[in-house]
């Protein structure tokens, strides 16, 4: 129900110039701050704009932004949360206080800066850190398995194992980490 629901969603944004019923930024200013009715079902702004139009095309902007953001830092924290919890040591050492210098700024200051762009990559860069503490976790955890032991002996290299062997079995903390993380990217 919850995918459907998404899948709407995202649908209703790809397709916003067919679905709004009238050009967002077109102003009818003999219909400022009109009621909801039949010809504007969610009322005009006050420069006469219709509502609902504008949030077909917000959200837009909205999910990608969500999604973008999120792909970043997926890809950002699974790659050092997954190096970090296999290697251990000095490579974890110096992985963890990156992870703790990032998590010291805050994400709403970064995202204010000028255009999409630069927010997509705010959020993106500023958010991997919770990404990467929890697959750091998970493949500490699971490099001590009886399996991952048997690639080591039988030769597999470490790119392998990594990718074959660990983040196969964070896909499930992978996939609630970015579905938790779009929403909070769009609340930025």
């Amino acid at each position: 129900f919850c995918a459907g629901i998404i899948i709407i969603l995202i649908l209703i944004a790809i397709f916003a110039p067919l679905i709004a019923p009238y050009d967002p930024t077109y102003q009818d200013y003999s219909a400022v701050l009109a009621e909801p009715s039949m010809a504007h079902p969610f009322g005009t702004d006050e420069y006469g704009r219709d509502i609902l139009s504008r949030i077909i095309y917000g959200s837009r902007v909205s999910i990608s932004i969500g999604i973008v953001a999120q792909v970043v830092a997926s890809l950002v924290g699974v790659t050092l949360g997954s190096i970090a919890g296999y290697y251990g040591g000095k490579i974890d050492s110096v992985i963890s206080r990156i992870m703790e210098i990032f998590q010291a700024f805050p994400e709403l200051i970064f995202a204010m800066g000028k255009g999409v762009v630069n927010l997509f990559i705010a959020l993106g860069l500023l958010t991997w850190v919770r990404t990467a503490r929890m697959i750091r976790g998970s493949v500490m955890q699971l490099k001590e398995k009886e399996y991952i032991e048997a690639s080591r002996a039988s030769g597999a290299t470490t790119y392998w194992i990594i990718m074959k062997g660990l983040i196969p079995n964070c896909l499930s903390t992978i996939i609630v980490l970015v579905t938790l993380g779009i929403p909070n990217a769009i609340m930025y």
